[in-house]
């Protein structure tokens, strides 16, 4: 069974470098590694002229974000599609081949999530997984999930099929888990299998980035959750996000703009993309875990992260 790996990349040479490296040391043999570039001007398209002329690449004209991952998508051929940053590549050279297997001893699986390890910070695995478990003792079809880290997610060619690519930057993978959920689909998380995500620096302490990502939080919950729990959980994202950027020490006139791009967002979304999910499907979409423990469970990672910094 093949694998596409899909990178999308923008000004990150040296990481997509190592990325790159780290998917080509996969043991298994029916492979592809495809990049998309987002209008790169750091060298990067000479490095894959020189270093990798007979991978497929695109560099396009202007930066289309995450959204650049369906193009390479269309351009693929694989059975299952690794869904990856360029910053990121699985730590086991067999990863793939542990992947395929688990695909074949559970064929009611579609997606996998890997575990994400946060190289540059301290080696922690991200702990986005919202209910406790015990990592020592995976079932043999993994936990049950309703998201992946982009970092690294096996995913199987029939649910882009059927639901569709990514939308634009930020909870992009939330977004499609959710399509992937209620279209019937189910998404497996296997600690074992470890990414290592070396969090490249480029743009990501950005104002816009913080706006951005704020907004599609707000897009989120008004698209899929009924209207009263969907207000809840957008005043609880709102002080939330106010407080990540406070503490990011962002501009004040950014957070001014994020706050009205929230309100803004918030009716563009009710007027325009209400798609609720089934009351049936709801707990499957969180796995019951309410939005303040969501977000404790982020700041708590944030604040543990400024404490190995200064460690």
């Amino acid at each position: 069974m093949k694998i596409s790996v899909i990178i999308v990349t923008r000004n990150r040479k040296d990481d997509l470098k190592v990325t790159i490296e780290g998917f080509l040391r996969q043991t298994h043999p029916d492979k592809e590694v495809i990049v998309i570039d987002n209008a790169s001007d750091d060298g990067t398209r000479e490095m894959m002229k020189y270093d990798y002329p007979r991978m497929q690449y695109m560099w396009l004209p202007d930066n289309f974000d995450i959204r650049s991952i369906n193009i390479g998508i269309e351009m693929s051929s694989g059975e299952i599609i690794w869904r990856t940053d360029s910053d990121s590549h699985p730590e086991s050279e067999h990863a793939f081949e542990d992947v395929l297997e688990i695909f074949a001893k559970n064929p009611d699986i579609d997606i996998i999530a890997t575990e994400d390890i946060e190289v540059r910070k301290g080696g922690w695995a991200w702990d986005w997984y919202p209910i406790e478990i015990d990592k020592t003792n995976i079932p043999p079809n993994g936990f049950k999930a309703h998201f992946f880290p982009g970092s690294g997610a096996a995913i199987k060619r029939k649910v882009f099929d059927r639901i569709g690519g990514f939308w634009e930057f930020g909870f992009e993978e939330l977004d499609f888990c959710t399509r992937a959920i209620v279209a019937g689909f189910n998404i497996s998380y296997f600690p074992n299998i470890r990414t290592l995500h070396y969090a490249s620096k480029q743009d990501r302490y950005n104002p816009n980035r913080w706006i951005m990502i704020s907004k599609q939080f707000i897009r989120y919950n008004w698209r899929y959750f009924p209207f009263f729990r969907a207000w809840g959980r957008t005043t609880m994202i709102f002080y939330f996000q106010i407080l990540h950027a406070i503490s990011q020490k962002l501009p004040v006139l950014s957070i001014i703009e994020g706050m009205l791009g929230m309100m803004a967002v918030t009716i563009s979304t009710i007027r325009n993309e209400r798609n609720v999910v089934p009351k049936s499907k709801l707990k499957d979409i969180t796995l019951g875990a309410g939005i303040f423990k969501v977000q404790m469970r982020f700041f708590t990672q944030k604040f543990l992260n400024k404490v190995w910094k200064k460690s």
